[in-house]
């Protein structure tokens, strides 16, 4: 698993929100991002989750983690996100690697999306 790479977050782990805590004091910087033929979906448990849907795209921001909090970090978003230990697929959210664009340019990034089932 190649932990290096950014995060791209879309809803409570945003700048303001309720989850922002576990990103909070854990990053060396962050940018605004979209992440394309993806769209916001209803979910039963309350939070937004993404899906897959050509031509649509997610707003969110980007955020390069720290090298001595990066390991503790992808443990407790993962753990938020209900993923088990070592595990990449929970019931609400899957960890994948996609490409998004920012005003630097487009990066690879780890962003937490609806399962595939």
């Amino acid at each position: 698993m190649n932990d290096q790479l950014p995060v791209f977050v879309f809803g409570t782990l945003r700048h303001g929100r309720e989850n922002h805590h576990l990103l909070a004091g854990r990053f060396e910087r962050f940018l605004v991002a979209t992440l394309s033929d993806y769209q916001r979906v209803p979910s039963t448990h309350g939070y937004p989750l993404i899906d897959v849907r050509e031509g649509e795209s997610v707003e969110g921001e980007l955020y390069f983690l720290s090298e001595e909090t990066r390991r503790e970090t992808m443990i407790d978003l993962d753990h938020l996100e209900g993923l088990p230990p070592g595990g990449l697929v929970g019931e609400w959210y899957e960890r994948v690697k996609r490409v998004v664009a920012t005003e630097e340019g487009d990066f690879l990034a780890w962003v937490y999306v609806k399962p595939r089932e």
